[in-house]
């Protein structure tokens, strides 16, 4: 969608000239990729997310908005000192949503109180009449990720249809602290929000209580924390349902007459129009979960050990504990020498620095001890969900050949005279 625009030479003046560009990214890189660096930010260019009948800021003349902006003026001693939102926090909420955006701090940021505007390119223009509600359900929409954080701190200037804002500028003594990023996405459908008819950050003014105590056990950011370990312990070995399900459970026992996901002062966990206590409860579990693995799997893609190498391999000695995607390639069903069912995988590295290696893992069926079957029966398990496909018998497990995930690759230390070998640690359900 063309983005139109307007600028000004500074705040000082209601004189406004019209600008066009042809996407977000191209305005992000005409006036917010890389920083002015100036004592006074009032030095600085302003431009307005809006075009005008006449060429003079003021909101009876707005004709539409191409973009939504959100200023978010974090200030110390507000009562959340140590729970500012981080940019990061914001990125994330952003990438889940799928909107396409850019984030710039503002000349008065700092690493103690984050300041930064939140820019998104909304599907269609925003007309007068319509925007403040679809910029309160955008708002609303994002803030169900950061649990109600961002109300406290937003500047409330979004509700005002000529405000100006300054471009990307960062003082002297702060400017190693400046930062700005921009990520692909889709529109916000503007359309959809509309239908919302939100009053989110219209009607309610934030209200902060008293600093919280961080304890793990009281205070929100707490439990929040703490529920947020367990995510990261289970994230490898299981499913985003049943994580959901373990800290919803967690929630309610260990939390139980404080539970987080029932705390009325996050606005994510009020119950909808028709909706229980209990469905709100989940559902803001439900969101809390999805966020927070979404975030940790973008973390696994960072650390490039996933992207797919085609190689042969340069060693065959055992490699040491490491995570990288597997290739099931081969699989042999000759029994035991007792007659038991056995098959032995044989999996291939496809990432990493030992891309191209192969090594080999057994399971067990019938005709084995209980402890081979059983946690023969706990990797199968793994393999069904890491790839999606039903296994219920041990043969089943064939049905992965040719299938790729990301695994935990154990070193096993050679004993007896035989050789140190590999084998499946782990499969990682929530990494792709």
């Amino acid at each position: 969608m063309t983005i139109k625009y307007s600028t000004q030479k500074s705040a000082a003046t209601g004189y406004v000239t019209t600008q066009t560009t042809d996407s977000l990214k191209s305005l992000f890189k005409a006036h917010f990729e890389l920083p002015t660096v100036l004592v006074e930010k009032t030095n600085a260019k302003t431009f307005v997310p809006a075009t005008f009948r006449l060429p003079t800021r003021n909101d009876s003349n707005v004709i539409s908005s191409s973009v939504i902006i959100f200023d978010i003026d974090q200030k110390l001693g507000m009562g959340y000192d140590d729970d500012m939102v981080a940019l990061e926090e914001v990125e994330d909420a952003l990438l889940d949503l799928n909107l396409e955006h850019f984030v710039y701090t503002s000349h008065s940021h700092t690493l103690a109180a984050p300041r930064f505007r939140i820019v998104i390119a909304p599907s269609r223009p925003v007309f007068p009449e319509e925007h403040n509600a679809i910029c309160a359900a955008m708002l609303e929409a994002l803030d169900d990720f950061i649990d109600g954080r961002l109300l406290r701190a937003i500047d409330p200037c979004w509700r005002t249809l000529s405000q100006c804002y300054y471009v990307y500028t960062a003082h002297p003594e702060r400017k190693d602290h400046a930062i700005s990023f921009y990520n692909p996405g889709n529109p916000a459908d503007v359309d959809d929000f509309k239908l919302h008819q939100s009053m989110y950050g219209l009607e309610v003014e934030y209200k902060p209580g008293a600093p919280r105590k961080v304890t793990g056990q009281t205070g929100a950011r707490g439990r929040s924390y703490e529920l947020n370990r367990i995510i990261g312990g289970m994230i490898t070995s299981s499913s985003q349902d049943e994580i959901a399900k373990r800290i919803f459970e967690v929630d309610n026992i260990d939390h139980a007459g404080n539970e987080y996901f029932r705390d009325m002062q996050y606005p994510r966990n009020r119950p909808r129009l028709g909706e229980s206590q209990e469905a709100a409860a989940w559902r803001s579990c439900q969101i809390f979960a999805k966020s927070h693995i979404n975030s940790l799997k973008r973390k696994f893609r960072k650390q490039g050990d996933i992207k797919i190498v085609n190689k042969k391999a340069e060693s065959a000695e055992a490699m040491p504990t490491h995570d990288a995607m597997i290739q099931f390639r081969s699989f042999n069903t000759k029994p035991t020498k007792s007659g038991g069912e056995t098959i032995l995988m044989e999996l291939q590295v496809m990432s990493g620095e030992h891309a191209g290696r192969h090594f080999w893992h057994r399971v067990y069926g019938n005709g084995n001890s209980e402890m081979a079957i059983t946690i023969s029966n706990s990797v199968i398990s793994k393999i069904s969900k890491a790839t999606n496909i039903e296994m219920k018998a041990l043969q089943d497990v064939m049905k992965a050949s040719g299938k790729t995930v990301m695994a935990r690759i154990k070193h096993k230390p050679g004993t007896n005279g035989f050789k140190a070998q590999n084998e499946i640690g782990d499969l990682h359900l929530n990494t792709m």
